[in-house]
């Protein structure tokens, strides 16, 4: 370095000073400091400059000094020497001396300086600021760097004498204040960062200290006066390598340089103030950014930078604890994870001065985490930093983080991943495999632990948590839904609901497999594998086949091949995936079949290539796969001839269809094998199946001979064995629409017989009848090619159906023996099939579409029929179709609840009365049918345009009301608002709909509010205007063209009455004045029908229904005191059966409608008992349908329209009003062909009869009827109802389901109590058809039975049961073959009957619910004689039944048991063991090396944990039990009661709707204000285990903060607990840890509004230190 000696240009300096004073009187001082500044920046800057700078400074600071004088802290001279280096600092080769005039004193002052100016202070903040921005560490050009360093050793020498000569207030009065103080720091930092991170040398290393003392001055408070001599070894400052501690011990390294000077720190700011305000150097502290790049400061590599920056951070916590509460927490976690990735950068093996780098950085990570006393009070959680660990070391998987960890981080980040885990499994239930119950289950049924929100956090744990089972996932869920038979349509919807988050389709073609080797494994088991004795044939065409004796199983191979088939078609995987699969089931990579019993394995199986024979006929298969595989090199063949078993073939259960599959497959593809003849010597395999060939030959002529050449015989499909089905259907697998056209020219021959369907306009061609049998039993191919024709040729169009003949275009109608082909089709083959049923719903709509125009366009026109003939034809036959036989497919179809946009305007504009009738009775049967709430958002469409749903209709309104009432009531609120439930329950009726308190008493409370509650949207609804009898006979009498016309069909009053009931408000008064003119000439005979029938048809037909219950209404009201008692009834039987003026159904609905007041529903029950038990006009009609031996499997009969067609013409049905012409016409002639006479107005066209009768449509009214009784008690009249009508249910589309609703809705009822209408109820079923256990069918059929054996024994029975129709390993085959096939049973899905029976099972019982819960819990946590620990499946079926059965009865109690487990359970009152709250160690040296030491804590030490430390460590090794995965612990037989609870519970709450949360909000409270409040830690965590996996449930809680409501509780309790324990000296107990990381892991929802974070904070703020300083941060920052 160049010595520049000042001596060489002297100036004076006091002469100088005086002059710049005297210039300051015109202008100001801060302003001429400027000007001197702005001159001194000017390049080139040279030390010369600096100097003489620093010189004329301290003479100018001479005469104004910083400190004014007179002050008692200013310094004697008031100016210190500028150019004097302190002590200890660099002393080189250059000695920077000032000139002899630099020290003044204030006596030399120039007498001349004006008092203005030194009263003043000296603008040193100014001064500072201009003097920083000339501060450079970075040499320009790099050859001058001693220049530029010397320079900035004399500019900070100056600048540290002034500030330590003065006093603090001094300085902040001079304008050295916090901006100058942060501005400085941070130009000094970012200066020091350009030094080099090594091998400075000793100018450098001057420059350091410098800066750093200049940084103390400004960061370090209250340092103790010390001697600081610096120290320089191998070429590092040797301070930085000692941590704060050591320094303290260490004086002569400390870096103060003025040894008679007590540096006690200038200014308020903390490292973080810098930190904040310093964003170029700091900004990825303050914001979450990308992973950090490598020129983020401070850099370990930088030592001196690294060391210096951390202890100031440590250094700011430690002198001002206040701090800690004003360092955000998101910049801590910032600062962590940028220490954690610098050390992660450092060589395993380490220097000392990386290892005291490491131990720094360490040691603020210690302190941001467990505060300056260690208790855990940091800035940040444990858990903050475990979310910020992916951050740092890359995605989180298989139990490893992408990125290498340090080895000495790896103790601190494995005890993090341990938090973590345990939380991951607080989080996740014991076991979260619920089985999917596709038909019933809620939406959030349908995510998994996969799909929330904390998924990413807990990825590879929950992934290892699926893999083991303990979770559901995508597969699984597809899994279920193919074992409960779930429509195409859903499979849809939930592959809709992924591709947002990308479908893999592998998940539901792994699912399809699964299920097939499930399949497959079931029948295996089923099967006997003994060889057969082969019996010799006898004639050519005696061909026996294979029929194996558990043949009822079969209906799990056409299920399961309807699905693939479907699968395949739609591409969500193609042949070849699935061949593969299918193969790899059965060998291994080396080609060996894998040994039996391997676990997701097989056995090689012929079912496996009947399977894949089912998408032979695929076009896209067959010619784009198959016939290409044929003519290369037979690869994919090859793999199908290796699954061949021909053991499986020579087995007593062999069955042709399935293994002749392989023959059946080169018979099908023959023509495309490529030299056949040789093909035994390119496929071995082969050899064995070929022998069979001529059996498949001999087949076919068969076929051909005997049926395709007969096709004509009508009875030719007809009653078939067993045998011959096999081998049309072995036929169907071998050609592709052979069968299909040979079934279809059977059904509609060419030359047939014609016939008619209830009236002569209504012909069709007779044909014979196919077997549900053969049906069944057809390749997936052949019933979707006889579908698709059947639909084509007979549904497909509106212009009716077409014939293969010209001879037969007279005809109109369908055949009704091709109707039942179709819906035996609809059942058989369900998912290939509903491609049609969504073509025909389309098809409904566009008619519905046309009556809406038709009646915007030109209104109501009278008689008028606003559709073709044969559009209303076409839509009355699928209208009876869909009402009378596929209703129960629709039922659980997820397109149920919307099936009224489909004929929204049909209900209230169709014209045609009769289609009418249908509709009417279609629409109330899918308004009761309705299972999911979600009807609700189907009729809350805000897009449609019409109002009001079914403002004609009150009978289906009233309905619609009941089954929303049920749903909410049955299956919970859920999610759905209480407005939206009040919107559409005041948009069904376009009146006011009044219910009595009988009702009222079942309704939900949401419901009975909206009818009850003064203020509900239902009091604006106008009411409904009343017809007085008064009134209304006063106006008969006076009126007398109404009577004129009415009895005696007056032309001159004809014109008048038809004009005035031409009004539609006066409609509703005409059968009122029939009524009241028959009761005063007490009959019913007087009237001129044909006026009546005209009259009458000026009523739309929306408008019959609503004009029947204003009749109703009127007819209770009259007074009958002048007349026979019976005459009432004679004339309702007469309107209803004679002359067929209203409807039956209309009237009983009308009369046990619910509402009225007592004295009318005592009327309204004498009529009932009358119409039903007394008149025998409905009695006969249901004793001729009975006669006619109508089967109750209706999919069996095939002479039912031959039956229907007897009964009506025994008791024929009319539509509009023409009973009395064909009642005259009968009496006066023989024909029985039901002759229409000529009518004014004319009939409409006559639609053809299929299904409608009365006694059908009676039983949907029937249910209403039945509630009714029960809810008015009327006990007698309802057994004797039951007693004469119940077995009509049999015919009843859903009666199981009708019989379950009622007991749940009505539970606990005393009428439904008493065991003489319960047997009764129950008895309504065909108890062949069901499941039912045997104690509930020996029960019911016995009178004197009285429940003894409804005990323990049987409610484990129930519960088993259910479980096996859960599973879907076990595919739930029939359990007796009399069983109906699973297809044609009331409910397909055997998961959703088997819960439908589990129900009925237990509501049925006489036992109260208290003791059932008991018995039931008994099982489940093994109380009592049960020992065994039961299969997770079976909790799950535990807690799928009692959330389906009524909460008050059922659930309560459970809840009950639970506070009582978590209050006495021995183990659950236990403290967990102490732990030492995780930190970082610190390696220390040993032989010249470092190592990590396990430090174990010396618990005799601390008094809080000393007492009674062995018997808390041994329950310590059982308290981790409590929350094992449950499948863990039943493997391991360390099952136990709290895990087997928390199993249930979790279950419980799974299927449970979200009103299930309120009830456990309520037993929460209990728990905690109860007198055994909770005691312990581990009660606590238990607490957290029972809210942490429903958390994402309740969240969705928003009326009344329901789920805020659930925080605040879990924070009282935890404040209860932790006021119990002592913990000190950074003591804690792993439980208690655990509960902690919970609280953490749901702190966002602490803020969902300010009002609960508020709450909480004044909960927490009450909690005993340190546990309230860990804690508040959670709602800190919350406003």
């Amino acid at each position: 370095m160049v010595a520049f000696l000042l001596q060489t240009n002297r100036l004076d300096y006091d002469a100088l000073a005086n002059d710049f004073l005297r210039a300051c009187v015109v202008g100001n001082m801060s302003e001429q400091l400027k000007v001197i500044m702005l001159k001194y920046r000017e390049p080139p800057l040279t030390l010369v400059k600096a100097t003489r700078l620093m010189a004329f400074l301290n003479h100018l600071l001479a005469i104004v000094p910083v400190t004014p004088r007179g002050d008692p802290l200013s310094p004697g001279g008031g100016a210190v020497v500028a150019g004097t280096p302190a002590a200890g600092t660099y002393s080189g080769p250059v000695v920077v001396t000032p000139t002899p005039t630099a020290a003044v004193t204030s006596a030399s002052m120039s007498p001349t300086v004006p008092t203005v100016i030194t009263g003043m202070p000296f603008p040193l903040g100014q001064l500072f600021e201009d003097l920083t921005l000339t501060l450079s560490l970075r040499p320009v050009p790099p050859s001058n760097s001693s220049l530029t360093y010397s320079i900035w050793i004399v500019t900070i020498q100056f600048m540290l004498s002034c500030l330590r000569s003065n006093s603090t207030q001094a300085l902040y009065n001079a304008g050295i204040a916090t901006p100058t103080i942060l501005r400085i720091i941070k130009h000094i930092l970012l200066e020091l960062t350009c030094l080099p991170g090594t091998n400075m040398n000793d100018l450098q290393k001057q420059c350091f200290l410098l800066g750093k003392q200049m940084l103390d001055l400004f960061l370090v408070r209250e340092q103790k006066q010390q001697q600081q001599q610096q120290q320089q070894q191998h070429g590092t400052i040797t301070y930085p390598l000692l941590s704060f501690e050591q320094q303290q011990q260490h004086p002569s390294v400390n870096t103060n340089t003025n040894p008679t000077s007590s540096v006690s720190g200038i200014g308020t700011v903390s490292y973080y103030d810098v930190v904040h305000s310093f964003p170029e150097l700091y900004g990825h502290f303050i914001i979450e950014g990308p992973a950090a790049s490598s020129g983020h400061q401070p850099a370990i590599a930088n030592h001196n930078v690294w060391l210096m920056t951390l202890q100031y951070m440590i250094t700011s916590i430690t002198q001002d604890h206040r701090l800690m509460d004003r360092i955000p927490t998101l910049m801590a976690v910032n600062i962590i994870k940028h220490v954690l990735r610098e050390i992660n950068t450092l060589p395993a093996n380490m220097s000392t001065a990386e290892v005291n780098c490491l131990n720094k950085g360490k040691e603020l990570v210690n302190l941001l985490l467990l505060g300056p006393l260690g208790d855990g009070a940091g800035v940040v959680s444990h858990y903050d930093i475990i979310v910020a660990l992916p951050d740092v070391y890359g995605h989180f998987l298989h139990g490893t983080f992408a990125q290498s960890i340090h080895w000495t981080l790896e103790k601190f980040v494995n005890e993090l991943g341990k938090r973590r885990r345990h939380l991951a499994f607080l989080m996740m239930p014991p076991d979260a495999s619920w089985p999917l119950i596709s038909q019933l289950s809620r939406r959030h049924e349908y995510n998994d632990l996969t799909t929330r929100t904390s998924y990413h956090m807990f990825e590879g744990d929950l992934i290892e948590f699926v893999k083991e089972g303990n979770s559901t996932n995508i597969e699984t869920h597809f899994r279920d839904m193919l074992f409960q038979r779930a429509s195409m349509d859903e499979f849809r919807q939930l592959v809709l609901s992924l591709t947002q988050t990308g479908l893999d389709t592998s998940q539901i073609r792994r699912a399809m497999v699964s299920k097939v080797r499930d399949v497959l494994q079931c029948i295996q088991q089923h099967s006997k594998s003994e060889k057969r004795q082969e019996q010799s044939q006898g004639r050519s065409d005696d061909i026996r086949m294979w029929v194996p004796s558990n043949l009822d199983l079969w209906e799990l191979m056409t299920e399961t091949a309807d699905q693939l088939y479907s699968f395949v078609i739609a591409e969500f995987f193609t042949y070849e995936e699935i061949l593969n699969d299918f193969h790899d089931l059965v060998y291994q990579s080396n080609g060996k079949e894998y040994p039996p019993g391997a676990k997701f394995h097989l056995q090689k199986d012929n079912g496996l290539i009947w399977f894949l024979l089912q998408l032979f006929p695929i076009e896209k298969v067959s010619k784009h796969v198959i016939q290409k595989d044929f003519e290369a090199d037979e690869k994919l063949f090859s793999k199908l001839v290796s699954l061949y078993n021909e053991d499986q073939t020579q087995s007593v259960d062999a069955f042709s269809l399935r293994d002749l599959a392989l023959q059946c497959s080169i018979n099908l593809e023959q023509n495309f094998i490529r030299d056949i003849s040789n093909i035994k010597q390119r496929h071995r395999e082969i050899s064995a199946s070929l022998q069979y060939n001529s059996l498949c030959y001999r087949v076919q002529a068969y076929f051909n001979s005997h049926y395709h050449s007969n096709v004509t015989n009508p009875s030719l499909f007809r009653n078939l064995d067993i045998n011959e089905v096999t081998k049309i259907a072995l036929q169907s697998q071998m050609r592709q629409n052979v069968v299909p056209y040979a079934l279809y020219v059977c059904l509609v021959p060419t030359q047939g017989e014609i016939g008619t369907l209830d009236n002569p306009e209504s012909t069709y061609v007779k044909g014979g009848a196919v077997s549900y049998k053969l049906l069944d039993l057809l390749s997936v191919n052949s019933k979707h090619r006889f579908l698709q024709f059947v639909y084509k040729m007979m549904l497909d169009s509106e212009i009716g159906p077409k014939y293969q003949a010209d001879t037969h275009k007279a005809i109109t109608c369908v055949p009704p023996n091709v109707l039942d082909a179709v819906y035996k089709l609809l059942y058989s083959a369900p998912c290939s099939s509903e491609l049609m049923v969504r073509e025909i719903f389309e098809n409904i709509r566009r008619c519905d579409k046309r009556c809406k125009d038709k009646h915007d366009e030109r209104g109501f026109s009278g008689s008028e029929v606003s559709l073709p003939t044969q559009t209303l034809r076409w839509l009355h036959t699928i209208l009876q179709l869909m009402n009378y036989r596929f209703v129960r497919q629709l039922k659980f179809s997820p397109t149920s609840s919307g099936l009224f946009h489909y004929i929204r305007y049909s209900i209230s504009y169709l014209e045609h009365r009769q289609v009418y009738r249908v509709l009417e009775s279609f629409v109330f049967n899918i308004t009761r049918m309705q299972m999911d709430v979600k009807l609700l958002r189907s009729l809350d469409d805000p897009n449609r345009d019409k109002p009001i749903w079914f403002a004609e209709s009150e009978t289906v309104a009233r309905a619609m009301v009941m089954s929303i009432s049920r749903l909410i009531k049955t299956r919970g609120q859920a999610d759905i608002k209480t407005e939206q439930i009040y919107r559409v329950l005041g948009n069904l009726f376009e009146y006011r709909l009044d219910w009595s308190a009988e009702s009222l008493k079942y309704f939900p409370e949401v419901v009975r509010n909206f009818y009850t509650d003064p203020q509900s949207f239902n009091q604006r609804i106008k009411m409904r205007p009343m017809i007085s009898p008064t009134t209304l006979k006063q106006q008969v009498m006076n009126n007398k063209a109404i009577s004129s016309y009415l009895r005696q069909g007056s032309p001159e009053s004809g014109g008048i009455v038809i004009k005035y009931f031409s009004v539609a408000d006066n409609q509703a008064s005409l059968l009122c004045i029939l009524w009241i003119m028959a009761v005063t000439q007490q009959s019913m005979d007087i009237f001129h029908m044909p006026s009546v029938r005209r009259l009458l048809l000026l009523v739309p037909p929306a408008r019959v229904d609503t004009h029947a219950v204003d009749l109703v209404d009127f007819i209770l009201k009259v007074d009958y005191s002048s007349i026979p008692p019976d005459l009432p009834f004679k004339l309702l039987d007469a309107m209803i059966w004679k002359y067929q003026l209203v409807n039956f159904t209309n009237i009983i609905s009308a009369l046990g409608k619910g509402s009225g007041t007592p004295e009318r529903t005592a009327k309204a029950f004498r009529f009932i008992q009358y119409l039903l038990l007394e008149s025998p006009e409905f009695a006969n009609r249901v004793k001729k349908w009975h006669s006619l031996g109508f089967s109750r499997r209706f999919w069996v009969e095939e002479d039912f329209h031959d039956k229907l067609m007897e009964y009506l013409r025994e008791y024929p049905e009319y539509h509009e009003y023409e009973a009395y012409a064909m009642l005259e016409n009968n009496h006066s002639s023989a024909n029985v062909n039901k002759q229409v006479p000529i009518l004014d107005p004319p009939l409409q066209p006559q639609m053809p009869v299929y299904y409608t009768n009365i006694v059908s449509d009676f039983v949907p009214f029937l249910e209403v009827l039945i509630a009714r009784l029960v809810e008015y008690a009327k006990t007698d009249l309802l057994i004797g109802i039951l007693d004469r009508y119940g077995h009509l249910f049999y015919y009843h589309s859903a009666p199981l389901s009708f019989v379950s609703n009622l007991l749940l809705y009505y539970f606990p009822n005393d009428t439904l109590s008493d065991a003489r209408v319960c047997k009764r109820i129950i008895r309504l079923l065909d108890l062949e058809q069901y499941d039912l256990a045997p104690e509930v069918i020996a029960y019911c059929q016995n009178s004197e039975a009285d429940g003894s054996v409804f005990n323990e024994q049987y409610f484990e029975k129930v519960i088993h049961k259910l479980a096996a129709n859960l599973d879907p390993q076990r595919c739930a085959p029939r359990r007796d073959p009399k069983l109906p096939e699973r297809h044609f049973r009331e409910i397909g899905s055997p998961a959703v009957e088997g819960i439908m029976i589990a129900m009925l099972e237990i509501m049925v019982a006489p036992v109260p619910p208290r003791t059932i819960v008991n018995y039931i819990l008994d099982l489940v946590l093994q109380r009592g004689p049960q020992q065994m620990g039961v299969s997770a499946l079976t909790i799950h079926a535990t807690g799928l039944l009692l959330s389906s059965l009524p909460s008050d009865q059922f659930f309560r109690p459970v809840l009950e048991e639970l506070n009582d487990l978590i209050t006495h359970n021995p183990y659950l009152l236990e403290v967990s063991e102490p732990v030492r709250l995780i930190r970082c160690g610190m390696p220390k040296e040993t032989n010249g090396q470092f190592f990590m030491t396990q430090s174990f804590p010396d618990l005799s030490t601390t008094a809080a944990l000393r007492d009674a430390m062995n018997s808390r460590l041994g329950k310590a090794m059982v308290f981790p039990y409590h929350f094992n995965d449950y499948t863990f612990n039943l493997h391991n037989y360390s099952t136990n009661a709290p895990n087997c609870f928390l199993t249930l519970f979790h279950s419980l709450l799974h299927y449970s709707s979200l009103d299930a949360f309120r009830v456990l909000l309520e037993y929460l409270r209990i728990l905690r204000h109860s007198p055994e409040k909770l005691k312990t830690d581990v009660q606590l965590l238990y607490v957290c285990f029972l809210l942490g996996p429903a958390l994402h449930r309740i969240e969705k809680l928003d009326n009344n903060n329901t789920d805020a409501e659930f925080l605040i509780e879990l924070m009282h309790m935890v404040k209860h607990v932790t006021t119990l324990m002592d913990m000190k000296e950074g003591w804690s107990t792993q439980a208690l840890e655990q509960v902690f990381d919970f609280l953490h892991h749901i702190r966002a929802r602490f803020s969902k509004s300010s009002d609960l974070a508020s709450q909480l904070r004044d909960i927490i703020k009450s909690m005993n230190p340190p546990v309230n300083q860990r804690l508040l941060r959670l709602v800190m920052y919350v406003t």
